[in-house]
């Protein structure tokens, strides 16, 4: 008697197969925003719709199933006077997004932008962050 007999061999490629057919691939990398204005012009009025410790902004491009999304991060952190108020934090994230849209030197660069309020609290040796913050859609800005 044969070890593999050919429906169970039919089975193992088709239950293999499902598997392989449920996974995503996902791949990201770093693409690094090109602005037509001098970082500390954008910084400066940036610095006037929030007062924070530090702004940063990390491109990236996330290849997920071969459809492509590119995303500008904006990372405000331990800024001062953040509406609590989930509707004014949204308007201010869409004026922050709409500022460094406008000073990247292609505006159709990025695909949606993500602004986040970020805390960080440093004890000991330990940091701690919590963050808040929405994805706008290029054409929302």
């Amino acid at each position: 008697m044969p070890l593999y007999t050919a429906p169970t061999i039919g089975k193992a490629f088709l239950l293999s197969s499902m598997l392989f057919v449920g996974c995503h691939f996902t791949v990201t990398n770093i693409k690094t925003p090109v602005f037509s204005e001098n970082a500390d012009t954008i910084r400066t009025t940036l610095n006037k719709m929030v007062s924070c410790e530090n702004i940063n902004l990390n491109g990236k491009v996330t290849s997920t199933d071969g459809k492509i999304n590119s995303t500008l991060e904006i990372n405000i952190t331990n800024g001062k006077n953040i509406p609590s108020d989930q509707d004014q934090m949204i308007t201010l994230g869409k004026s922050i997004g709409t500022e460094v849209k406008k000073a990247l030197k292609d505006k159709n660069e990025y695909d949606t932008y993500q602004v986040l309020f970020i805390t960080e609290q440093v004890s000991g040796g330990t940091t701690q962050k919590t963050w808040t913050g929405k994805i706008f859609k290029s054409e929302e800005l």
